[in-house]
Parts: structure tokens; sequence; C-alpha cells
């Protein structure tokens, strides 16, 4: 999306709405927990294509993370009563689970699978589209680019890693609370691929980094990644300009 020039500030309605859902039908059957799911994959699609057709570029950035916080606010409000118990609220939903080792090659796959279809779009023609777009709209038009279908391409390849991330941590776990809409899971993907410069396999061992710096600094005390998060949003301009320099020559490089 942000080839299109659409940066995401609220990733985890895409990371969490899906299997939120899935989790809550996963309390009645195994059926509605797939049918919950795939619909949460369309509609959350759905929503972020349009916050893309009906907002600028700042506007989207504002849009998704006040959208995300909502339903991080909201999400706690859904409760169920099964069997004469109460399940849902604060504490979430069960999630099935799966062995580990079946979780880690499924995840490796996935990411490997990811990783290649983003570097095979990003040098093929509709990957010239998106730049296109998202260096000037206007200007893609007026020479033939169909803005919508590629716009609506690149919310769908910015939603299924995304979508695949929020199935395997609830596999993971084996558990689903509202936490999995909040602010830290919110900006975690943007930055990665600022730290990443964009790269593709430079945000995958961003993205790995910040996992285990969050885990060190939490466990020193509570919340101190959110302050580390909070500095890289505020110099995020200068830290944008720097890393984009140096990834472009590690591009020229290889």
């Amino acid at each position: 999306m942000r080839r299109i020039g659409r940066i995401s500030m609220g990733h985890s309605f895409l990371f969490g709405f899906p299997v939120f859902a899935g989790a809550a039908g996963y309390t009645f059957s195994a059926e509605l927990f797939i049918q919950l799911f795939l619909a949460g994959c369309v509609l959350s699609f759905l929503i972020f294509y349009l916050f893309s057709e009906l907002t600028g570029r700042t506007a989207f950035v504002f849009l998704t993370l006040v959208f995300s916080i909502f339903v991080w606010v909201a999400s706690p409000k859904l409760v169920f009563e099964k069997d004469g118990y109460l399940t849902g609220g604060e504490v979430g939903f069960s999630f099935p689970a799966i062995t580990q080792s079946r979780l880690h090659i499924t995840a490796i796959l996935i990411l490997v699978v990811i990783f290649v279809l983003y570097r095979y779009v990003e040098k093929s023609r509709i990957g010239y589209f998106m730049q296109a777009i998202g260096d000037d709209e206007t200007s893609s038009r007026a020479v033939g680019i169909n803005l919508r279908k590629t716009k609506a391409l690149s919310v769908l390849l910015s939603c299924v890693p995304a979508w695949s991330a929020g199935l395997i941590y609830g596999f993971e776990f084996g558990h689903i609370s509202p936490e999995i809409f909040s602010i830290e899971i919110s900006v975690f993907p943007f930055i990665a691929s600022l730290v990443g410069a964009g790269n593709p396999l430079l945000s995958v061992f961003s993205s790995f980094a910040l996992v285990y710096l969050s885990k060190i600094l939490n466990s020193i005390y509570p919340g101190l990644m959110g302050i580390v998060y909070s500095l890289i949003l505020i110099l995020s301009p200068k830290i944008g300009r720097w890393v984009y320099v140096k990834g472009k020559r590690l591009g020229e490089k290889g």
C-alpha cells in the first residue's frame, strides 16, 4: 500500500479482525470459525479499499489508526453465553491449536511465498503502476492506468500477509483477546518498513529484530517498547530519509 501512497497505521485491524471473528465463531463450531474468518477477510479488505478510495495520503494514515483504535475499544463489548458461561469480553476467545512443528513449518512457508510474491510484483508491470499512482494519481489516470483495479490489488497484497500473520498468531497462542487490535500492533508494520527502508528483505529482518527488542524492553519495564515506538514515530521523517538513502544504495549494489 505504501507504493500507491497509502501508509497504514491501523494494520492491527487487518491482522486481528478475521481471527477475532473466527475465534468468536469457534465458540459455537469449527464450521462457523471458518465462515467468520473468511467473512472477516472479505470485510476488512473492503473497508481498507474504501478508505483508500475516499481519502488522501495524509487522511488515510489517521483514518486507519483511529479506526483500529475504535475496534480495539469496542471489541471487549462482544460477549456470548454458552452452556451457562460467558465468553469474550476483555478475556477474549479460545482458538484452535496445531502442533508447534507444523505451525513453524507453515509460518516459514508463508513467509517465503509472500516474500517471493512481493519481489515478483515489485518488478512487474502492476508494480510499476502502483509506483506511478504513488507518485502522481492524476498523471497515472491520464496515461490510462486503472486506479481502482490497481489500488484494490495493492490493498489485497497488503491484506494477505496480515491475515496470514493473524492466523499464525492465533494458532501459536490458542487464544485471541482484544489486545490483538492494540496500538503497538497497529504501528508495528509501519515501523518495521521504515527501519527496513521499505526493502522487503530488510523489513523481514527488522520485524524479527523489533519483536525480540520488544520482549527484552518490556521485560525490563512494561510499556517501554511503546516509548521507543513513539520516539521512532516522532523522528520518522528524519529516519525515513536516512534509511531511504541507505536502502537505495544497498539495492543498487544488489
